[in-house]
Order: structure tokens, then C-alpha cells, then sequence
């Protein structure tokens, strides 16, 4: 039992610098630069010993999102948590200027991240990769926030006829995943994130500088408008 465990944590061990060293190959040249030899030879391993512990690239990718997932989830989590006297509207405030943050001081890895697609979370069809079940935690952090919210105070939202019947039929097979959230209600939320998360992508990808010099105070109010819409409490912008 003991050899057996440790051999267990040397595993892990080496598991752990793989990743790290991948992470490394990321930062500096994108993620072009994650290869499988390249992070052997990173490591001083031969690229047979490597494949002891991923079987593939898509594999060694797949467990460097789902740790990039975890580690900014949690950091959101913590922002979220950190003023127990936070409203609803305060802790959306948090998350998002968190995931703002976050994504500024780690653009490579906000890239490889927000760079690929994510599979339908329902799809009965579908085994989930540890990076796609990493970036279910991820979404439901902004997820739950928004049903409880619908939940506490329901907000205004456009009537089904306004969005028309096919796109009616899509929400609502997603319903689900919305904690039973009215279509109206999803789409409302969904062009709420679309903006935050494009408004954070022109920022990270450098296509903001021609308008704004530093695109925090437009974040700022841009959340704060939402905010309102929501019929939250958001920090005023300073």
C-alpha cells in the first residue's frame, strides 16, 4: 500500500510539472508552442516517456484548461465571497471585474481558454473532457448568479414573440441549465455576458486603444448599466 502510494505521488508529482511546464510553453509562445516534444524537451523527458502520462496533445491541452478553469473559478469564488455583506448587485460587481482582471494579468491563458468552443452542457451523447467539465464550474458561477437573482426579484425581459419562434425553441431546451429560467429571461442573460465577455476579449486582444486608453472606467459603467437592468445594486462607477 505505501509503494503503491507513493508511486501515486510521484506520479502526481510529475503530472504537475508536466502541465506547468506546458503552461510555461503557453505564456511564451501561444498555443502553437504547447507540443508534446516541446514540453519533453522542456522537461529533459524523452517524448515516449511523456506519453505515459498523456496519451495525446488533445489530452495534455484538455487537463491544462481544466486547471487554468479551476484556478480562475476559484479565484472568482473568492472574490465573490469575500464581502458577506455583498448584495447580489455588489457580487456580480466582484466576478466580473474579477474575470476582467484575471484575464488582463493572464492573456495567453484567458486565449487558450475562451479560444475554443465549449459542448452543449445537456448533450446526453457527449462524455465531457476534464476541460469541458472545468468550464461548467466556470459558467456556473455567473449561471447561478443571474437564476438566483431571477429568482429573488424576476426581471424584465423581451416577450417571446419579440425574439420569434425558432430562437424561443433553442432557449428553452436550455431552460434547464437556467434553473427553469423563462426563454425571455435567458436571452436577456446571455446578451448581458455576450457583452461583458466581448468588451473583455477587445480589451485583452488590444482592440480597444483606438477609443480608450484604459477600458476599465467604460467596464465599469458598461456593469454598472447592466447592473440597472437587472434591477441590481452595482457600485457606482468611480
Amino acid at each position: 500500500m505505501e509503494t503503491s502510494t507513493r508511486r501515486e505521488r510521484q506520479r502526481a508529482a510529475t503530472v504537475a510539472e508536466i502541465k506547468a511546464a506546458a503552461r510555461k510553453l503557453l505564456v511564451e509562445g501561444g498555443v502553437p508552442a504547447v507540443g508534446l516534444r516541446a514540453v519533453a524537451r522542456e522537461l529533459g523527458l524523452s517524448a515516449p516517456a511523456l506519453y505515459r502520462y498523456f496519451d495525446s496533445h488533445e489530452a495534455l491541452i484538455s487537463a491544462l484548461v481544466a486547471d487554468l478553469y479551476d484556478e480562475l473559478t476559484e479565484a472568482l469564488i473568492a472574490l465573490r465571497d469575500s464581502d458577506p455583506e455583498a448584495d447580489l448587485g455588489g457580487q456580480l460587481f466582484l466576478i466580473a471585474g474579477g474575470l476582467r482582471d484575471w484575464a488582463l494579468a493572464h492573456p495567453a491563458e484567458f486565449g487558450l481558454l475562451f479560444g475554443a468552443p465549449v459542448p452543449n452542457p445537456l448533450a446526453e451523447d457527449h462524455e465531457l473532457t476534464p476541460g469541458h467539465q472545468a468550464a461548467m464550474r466556470f459558467g456556473a458561477v455567473f449561471k447561478d448568479l443571474v437564476a438566483k437573482v431571477y429568482r429573488q426579484q424576476p426581471f424584465a425581459h423581451p416577450p417571446d414573440e419579440a425574439l420569434g419562434p425558432e430562437l424561443i425553441a433553442q432557449l428553452t431546451q436550455k431552460s434547464e441549465y437556467f434553473d427553469g429560467m423563462p426563454a425571455g429571461a435567458i436571452y436577456l442573460s446571455l446578451t448581458y455576458w455576450t457583452r461583458l465577455y466581448g468588451l473583455i476579449c477587445m480589451e485583452v486582444f488590444g482592440q480597444l486603444h483606438w477609443a480608450l486608453d484604459d477600458a476599465g472606467a467604460y467596464f465599469q459603467a458598461q456593469l454598472f448599466e447592466i447592473g440597472e437592468a437587472l434591477g441590481l445594486n452595482c457600485p457606482l462607477p468611480e
